[in-house]
């Protein structure tokens, strides 16, 4: 494969990796001449570097095949879930062609049956935009619940590859992929390091959240490393072969969310880590020791610079920033050198870091009091051990409201609640008791804001 990309050298030869799941096996060869297939594709359709492919395909051969081309040849890869409706990203990105399955359009092509291009020649679209040094475009909602499109740059991707790979244990590895590779956790410390290092990456067809499924998964293929958001590892947890599965694998990431208490408690008897990140850091900023937790933690730097401003927010600056933003159909490139804000409230200790909350979740009461939500949810879980989950919030905009659920199930007294605000206790309106099943919360195990439960 020739190519022109600053990711090209880490993808020049078929490496070991086989990709295999219960749909077939595809060897470390196969792969890479898929992905040369591919590239020779992309080219006789007048498709070359800085232009945008739409990747709409689920984890699997041909999203592997599409994106060691696309990286090699610096096309600017967007991938999105394969149920997402791809003709109005077209034009939105400005892309070129979009690759998916069941779809019926002239500039939407479907992989081959083993994950090769199509047979037919590609009808690309006409572009005016360049993405030259853009490796992905992800879409993301950040902390913000705004979702808009992230351009990670190629030496942004490459630097987070150079400084968690030594620390992710991956070589021989056989690694289960069961986060979602259109997402920024799942492509860039999930797919990639195991392409690069493993022996053998396991996909799962259908349902990724099922833990039973996982579990089977894991010892039909006898998987070593399991990356995942905190929600399926405790789904895992709830089963009586999940706990030793989780003990036994001997590397992976925990990260998207924070982490509970409970769950922290059980993390502590494996060898998986923390990591934290977001898209905007392409997306590594933190990792944790093998085994190392404790509630809401998030590691440490690993190839970057944090600092916390004045108002709580963690910052970094490094390599891993990205490249920018994509918006009405333009890359907005920012400054590589800046401090990039996370949004995320965290406070430090011996260089560890440890979650507060998001700056998102600040409130301003209707006669101006400023509610910092975050630190006070953290005060009244370090007052009540017997909370799990708990949100201050304001449905009046006059008031403050206190939703949370316990251990037991029990309510806690509201006078208890009042005086654990201090001075806001004026302003407390209602407390709830809150079922934990009553909770909506989001793919990766957040409560979602949005949608909270009624207080009374």
């Amino acid at each position: 494969m020739t190519g022109n990309s600053a990711l090209q050298e880490l993808f020049d030869s078929c490496g070991t990796a086989e990709l295999v799941s219960h749909a077939g096996r595809l060897s470390a060869t196969q792969l890479h001449h898929g992905a040369n297939d591919w590239s020779r594709a992309l080219r006789r359709s007048g498709i070359t570097r800085g232009d945008r492919v739409i990747c709409a395909l689920p984890n699997g051969a041909a999203f592997a095949q599409l994106l060691v081309a696309a990286l090699a040849d610096g096309v600017t890869l967007a991938p999105v879930p394969p149920t997402e409706d791809v003709a109005p990203l077209l034009d939105a990105l400005d892309a070129r062609i979009a690759i998916a399955v069941g779809t019926e359009h002239p500039h939407v092509a479907a992989p081959s049956r083993t994950g090769g291009p199509p047979g037919s020649p590609m009808v690309p679209r006409k572009s005016s935009e360049r993405t030259d040094t853009i490796a992905f475009l992800l879409r993301s909602s950040g902390t913000s619940g705004d979702a808009r499109w992230i351009a990670l740059s190629e030496t942004g991707v490459l630097a987070v590859l150079e400084s968690h790979l030594p620390m992710l244990a991956l070589d021989g590895a056989r690694a289960l992929c069961v986060l979602p590779w259109s997402h920024s956790f799942g492509l860039v410390l999930g797919l990639l390091p195991a392409m690069l290092r493993a022996r053998r990456i396991v996909t799962l067809t259908g349902n990724a959240r099922d833990a039973e499924a996982i579990v089977a998964m894991s010892r039909e293929f006898e998987v070593t490393h399991l990356s995942m958001v905190p929600l399926l590892a405790t789904r895992l947890a709830a089963l009586p072969a999940g706990v030793p599965l989780l003990q036994t694998l001997t590397g992976g990431l925990v990260g998207g969310a924070p982490i509970d208490a409970r769950l922290a408690e059980l993390l502590r008897t494996t060898r998986l880590r923390v990591g934290y990140g977001q898209t905007e850091a392409s997306p590594g900023i933190m990792l944790g020791n093998p085994g190392e937790f404790r509630e809401a933690f998030l590691g440490r730097p690993v190839g970057c610079d944090v600092r916390i401003e004045s108002d709580g927010v963690l910052a970094f600056h490094g390599p891993n920033v990205c490249g920018g933003y994509w918006n009405d159909r333009t890359l907005h490139s920012l400054d590589a050198d800046r401090w990039q804000r996370t949004d995320d409230l965290v406070s430090m200790d011996d260089g560890a870091y440890t979650f507060r909350g998001r700056a998102t979740s600040t409130f301003k009461l209707s006669n101006g009091r400023v509610v910092l939500a975050p630190q006070l949810e953290a005060r009244l879980q370090q007052q009540f051990p017997r909370i799990t989950d708990v949100i201050v919030t304001t449905e009046t905009g006059r008031a403050i409201d206190v939703l949370y659920s316990t251990h037991d199930s029990l309510p806690l007294a509201a006078d208890d609640i009042r005086r654990s605000l201090g001075g806001l206790g004026a302003y407390l309106r209602a407390t709830t008791c809150v079922s934990v099943d009553a909770w909506v919360r989001t793919p990766k195990g957040e409560i979602d804001r949005r949608r909270l439960p009624a207080a009374h």
